[in-house]
């Protein structure tokens, strides 16, 4: 291995741990939520709305995340991000008055969207190179997955011990919980500070970036609203949406694995808990697995087959009948949510393909993640419209939800196997028109398409 290949795969280890790091401690309530509304002395209604609102300041600042991007240091807003996130933190570990809630979150939102989500995209996007897009697309969300995993782990270790075991008073609660938040501030720390001496603000990469593109493009760095339009008019862009757009809704579904083994299969609390942790662990296989594999056979293909694999699994998951054998049906679950990851962890690296110019790839990031992600707003939509419909017949709502979400999963297919016919059109399209121009330019230099 080369050391410049060496010095990269070590940045993008860091960037992995920023990423896998700051949104655990927002999340808390994925496995503390019981003593949140203990410590807090809220309802699980407030606590939604709390996560509500957070959701909502995704979709609206996913957009500017991607000025700030294209107009600051992505390393400084990197570590501003973990800073903020991370003092936002302690606070919360004190205890505060519920009324403190909202504005905390508030903070938390602006600091793990605004400032940190196209700057830590950006940062992965200048770092690979275009053969290497998909492995680290891929190994963001896998090692992203794996650093969630083990903070959780240690967070149940740490409040199990400083709690003690059994019934616990509320004072053991909140030491116990007090402990998990200084242990996830207190990583997110060390790696700002990891960041900050170790990381290179890869200005050589954006000077050549600014200088491998046209006067157009300048102008377009200098107006958000030319750059919009600049952005929107490349046509692989509205692809990309679609294909994001469509893949996250197939990772929504695996949320709803759990309700669907209890409710349709009669599966116990416990059994479709160790099924849904084990989906957890898929994460990693299917971000760094999914992303080699995109680099060797192409990223739209891989795409596009994990859609449609998804999708038939879900279909048959919903048409399965009550007696059908439980390790089949495990078997399709874990496979199902290894492929969701294995989207996830690929649907970002098809961006360099798109040909966005370097300048404005950070509103770009924005753009298509405002679209992409809808489906935090919309699928809680149709899945209350789907279950609302069917009354006291959950199973039939189950199996409904994941028959819509497999329809949306074969549109994000078919956008997937559209954007490989578009790029090789233009890279055709390139190819001849290149000698045309210039009978001594090699095809590389040609204008794109």
């Amino acid at each position: 291995m080369s050391k410049l290949a060496s010095k990269k795969i070590f940045e993008l280890s860091l960037l992995i741990l920023a990423a896998g790091s700051i949104y655990p401690l927002v999340y808390l309530r994925q496995n503390f939520e019981k003593t949140i509304l203990t410590l807090f002395d809220i309802s699980q209604a407030e606590l939604a709305s709390l996560y509500a609102t957070l959701g909502i300041i995704f979709i609206v600042g996913y957009i500017p995340s991607g000025w700030l991007a294209d107009r600051f240091s992505v390393k400084l807003l990197v570590i501003f991000s973990l800073l903020t996130t991370a003092a936002t933190g302690i606070f919360y570990a004190q205890i505060p008055d519920s009324a403190f809630l909202l504005p905390i979150f508030l903070v938390w939102g602006f600091a793990t969207v605004f400032t940190f989500w196209s700057a830590i995209l950006k940062s992965v996007n200048l770092l690979a190179d275009e053969s290497e897009e998909g492995r680290y697309f891929g190994a963001l969300d896998g090692g992203r997955g794996l650093v969630e995993a083990v903070l959780a782990s240690l967070a149940i270790g740490i409040f199990s011990w400083v709690a003690g075991a059994g019934a616990h008073s509320f004072a053991d609660t909140k030491a116990g919980f007090q402990a998990v938040v200084y242990m996830y501030c207190g990583a997110i720390i060390l790696i700002a500070v990891a960041l900050f001496f170790l990381m290179p603000n890869r200005k050589e990469q954006l000077a050549r970036a600014a200088a491998s593109v046209t006067a157009p493009v300048e102008e377009s760095k200098q107006s958000v609203f030319s750059a919009f339009a600049q952005i929107l008019k490349i046509r692989e862009v509205w692809v990309m949406m679609l294909i994001i757009f469509c893949g996250y809704t197939l990772f929504w579904a695996h949320y709803y694995f759990s309700g669907y083994l209890n409710v349709n299969h009669g599966v116990g609390q416990v059994g479709a808990g160790v099924v849904t942790v084990i989906v957890l662990w898929m994460r990693p296989i299917g971000g760094f697995g999914g992303g080699f594999l995109a680099d060797k056979y192409g990223r739209s293909r891989i795409l596009s087959i994990s859609m449609f694999v998804t999708a038939a699994l879900l279909v048959t998951l919903a048409l399965l009948p009550g007696g059908a054998p439980l390790g089949l049906i495990y078997v399709l679950i874990v496979a199902a949510g290894l492929l969701v990851y294995v989207i996830r962890g690929v649907y970002w690296s098809v961006l360099d393909e798109t040909r966005v110019p370097p300048a404005v790839v950070g509103i770009a990031i924005g753009v298509i993640s405002f679209f992409g992600y809808l489906p935090d707003l919309i699928i809680p939509w149709i899945s209350n419209a789907i279950y609302n419909g069917f009354g006291d017949d959950v199973a039939g709502a189950n199996d409904v939800f994941f028959i819509v979400s497999a329809g949306i999963g074969v549109i994000g297919a078919l956008a997937a196997m559209y954007f490989s016919l578009l790029v090789k059109r233009r890279k055709t399209q390139d190819t001849l028109t290149a000698p045309a121009s210039d009978p001594t330019a090699p095809a590389e230099e040609s204008e794109p398409a």
